[in-house]
């Protein structure tokens, strides 16, 4: 009962999605219900009219037209489920792709907490493949179980009324085996359920060596490191041990549980001829009636074991199911607002802002207090793992602070409409993407631009010399994702084309996150000096653990073990013989002299 629980939620969730994206599929499910519960009823009543005509009068024109009303209605009742199998199919893609779009959007719209966090990262996962239909049927498999338990329901209802009044020795026989078959199911399906979530981290885990391994950014490295053996080894390793162990142990104990359910059905069907044969000997019945109530016997104990069955692989389907419900109810946890950003220039304030992450122990920020003035130059440094994006995770709105509170022209920025607050930055992480689409796409980052400002940010960061190389202009694909002409741009390259992303945008504040950490000093400085020239009165926050941009920036931070440890220009900071900051300066000063 307990893995019952989840069936009435999920069919008013998906039934809501259905309403609203393709309704006339429930007219479809609805047909497939009828035409699924009457059809045994055809094979049921028809043959015994035959064989009475058969054994009795034998009017030859009578039998004809008997033959041709079974032929005729089982012949409706194929092509009724063609046309309903294909009517499905459609409505089936269709919302399978609109499930998988909500997937997506939601994927693009929750908290950016929420991408971070290792038990959600899993529930997507888990409500992926649910949807997708692998583990739990997705929509057809839904479907499918409502018409199984429905038409099995008509078809009780109209084989009991056939075989009222039977033995109920016959009935108890009929209970006793749909209980133990009830127990063989649930037994049957627990495994399958536990084994189908095991599934889904193997698969996860599986898809390492078949999709990423095999992906060709790795066949340097393994060519030149002649890795393949390794990598052929732990693949067969994982393959024999983990994934085929799994398989094979369940394999085997579902056998002996579809073995015992065979033998209880043969069971069955030999004490229900034997019993109607007897009444058949006995002239108790015709050998019309024989055939039907044989017949319709078993069809009532077929629906029962079938409404039962249902119901269990039900709530194995809805628990699948219910990952995705879940993942798409996720709330979010950081505060939104309603007001907008006004125009203008903007003060930024970190007020004894301290932070740490969901689930984690330890604080990344402690007691950060800085203030961001209107077109001014700020160069955050520090060593790896000082808490510098963590600073720019909080400035971006990714997360909220854990304690204190980041002000907005005095305003708690949580009050603010997160989307006109984030209009004020444009940022270029230091784990920047780019996207399998246009260089118009990517450097606009919108399905519309303008082609004039485009090419003006690719001259800006340096693009414009590479650009003109390329047949395609704007329109080259980066990657070969979609394009098979895609190109895939080397890392300065790739650099420039985020960097012309956030000069496209003309934010107010600008960021740079450690983009050009795996270049030397030197290529690093001309970057940020560069960028500088770039932003012109704009404010800009430059973030490295190399001091590149420190000399032409109004002012340094200095992080340390999450903390600002030490702040003013340049010139303050390496005075001060005993910093951290002078410290640094002098271990990279040769880099810029």
């Amino acid at each position: 009962m307990k893995r019952l629980k989840n069936i009435f939620p999920i069919l008013r969730f998906f039934g809501a999605g259905i309403a609203k994206y393709e309704a006339k599929y429930f007219l479809v499910v609805l047909a497939s219900i009828l035409v699924t519960g009457l059809s045994p009823f055809v094979n049921i009543l028809v043959p015994k009219l035959m064989i009475d005509e058969l054994l009795g009068v034998r009017r030859a024109p009578a039998l004809i037209k008997l033959v041709a009303l079974l032929v005729s209605l089982n012949l409706a009742a194929a092509l009724a489920n063609q046309l309903i199998k294909y009517l499905r199919s459609k409505y089936e893609t269709r919302l399978e792709l609109k499930f998988r779009e909500l997937l997506s959007e939601k994927c693009l719209s929750t908290d950016f907490a929420n991408t971070e966090d290792p038990a959600i990262l899993s529930l997507r996962e888990k409500a992926s493949s649910a949807i997708g239909g692998f583990y739990s049927g997705g929509i057809g498999g839904l479907a499918t179980s409502v018409t199984s338990l429905a038409s099995g329901v008509i078809t009780l209802i109209g084989t009991l009324y056939i075989i009222a009044g039977l033995s109920p020795f016959l009935l108890i026989v009929f209970a006793a085996v749909t209980v133990l078959n009830m127990l063989i199911t649930a037994k049957n399906s627990k495994m399958a359920n536990d084994h189908l979530k095991g599934l889904v981290d193997m698969n996860r885990r599986y898809d390492y060596f078949g999709y990423e391994l095999s992906n060709f950014k790795y066949g340097k490295d393994i060519r030149i490191y002649g890795a393949a053996p390794l990598i052929d080894a732990r693949m067969q390793s994982y393959t024999d041990e983990e994934w085929g162990g799994s398989e094979i142990q369940w394999t085997r104990k579902q056998n002996v549980l579809i073995a015992a359910s065979t033998l209880l059905t043969a069971l069955q069907q030999g004490i229900v001829y034997g019993y109607f044969g007897i009444r058949v000997v006995a002239r108790l019945i015709t050998v019309g009636e024989f055939q039907m109530l044989v017949t319709a016997s078993l069809a009532f104990a077929n629906g029962l074991r079938s409404v039962v069955d249902t119901l269990i692989s039900f709530a194995t389907s809805t628990d699948f199911l219910n990952d995705y419900r879940e993942f798409l109810q996720i709330p979010d946890v950081t505060r939104s607002g309603t007001k907008p950003v006004a125009g203008g220039e903007h003060v930024i304030e970190f007020r004894d802002v301290s932070f740490k992450y969901p689930n984690a122990e330890n604080y990344s920020l402690r007691n950060v207090s800085i203030t961001l003035a209107p077109g001014k130059k700020l160069s955050v440094v520090g060593q790896n793992g000082a808490g510098k994006t963590t600073f720019i995770k909080l400035l971006c709105r990714l997360y909220d602070p854990t304690e204190g509170e980041i002000l907005l022209d005095g305003v708690d920025v949580r009050e603010y409409d997160p989307d006109s607050y984030r209009k004020l930055l444009s940022v270029v992480f230091q784990d920047y993407k780019l996207l399998s689409f246009t260089l118009r796409e990517n450097i606009a980052a919108a399905p519309e631009a303008d082609d004039a400002r485009v090419l003006g940010a690719a001259e800006k960061a340096g693009f414009a010399e590479r650009l003109s190389t390329l047949s395609g202009g704007l329109d080259t694909s980066v990657y070969k994702d979609f394009d098979a002409n895609g190109v895939d741009f080397s890392g300065g390259e790739s650099q420039k084309i985020a960097i012309a992303r956030a000069v496209y945008k003309n934010a107010p504040i600008t960021v740079l996150d450690e983009p050009t950490a795996a270049l030397d000093p030197m290529a690093e400085y001309e970057i940020y000096k560069r960028f500088d020239s770039l932003v012109g009165g704009a404010a800009a926050i430059y973030i490295s653990h190399r001091l590149s941009s420190c000399r032409f920036c109004d002012s340094v931070a200095v992080f340390s073990g999450g903390r600002i440890v030490q702040y003013g220009s340049h010139d303050e900071l390496v005075r001060d013989a005993s910093g951290e900051y002078a410290a640094m300066w002098s271990a990279q000063a040769k880099y810029y002299e």
